[in-house]
């Protein structure tokens, strides 16, 4: 299989992490592989083995938004394959002027994710 991702490793603070670990497995092809805690309060999630997201439960409110870029090998099949998941919050994909082409996905957290590759 061709890869589509080239690297990206994160922590996230959300208010449930194994609610975001399943959003995350359902729109966003990652797999979870890991979760800790009693209930759960750590989960890791992962993708193509070089794209990982860890989630820790944090009950302090308001919990600050986060971003990341992940770098792709093949966005534009990325993109599409997004697409089709029917996420709420995810922008169309474009050549910008900072020399990337990319596009934006936002959780149900208010965290965007950011997937481009140069042009």
């Amino acid at each position: 299989m061709k890869k589509k991702l080239s690297h990206y490793a994160v922590n996230f603070k959300v208010p449930d992490a194994e609610a975001a670990a399943e959003w995350y497995r359902e729109k966003l092809g990652f797999e979870i592989i890991f979760k800790w805690g009693e209930p759960v309060n750590y989960v890791v999630t992962n993708r193509e083995e070089v794209v990982s997201i860890h989630f820790v439960t944090s009950e302090k409110e308001p919990i600050q938004k986060q971003s990341i870029y992940v770098f792709c090998f093949a966005v534009d099949e990325v993109y599409e394959e997004l697409k089709e998941k029917k996420i709420d919050k995810m922008s169309p994909i474009a050549d910008q002027d900072y020399g990337m082409r990319d596009f934006d996905v936002f959780d149900p957290y208010g965290n965007q994710i950011t997937f481009g590759t140069g042009l």
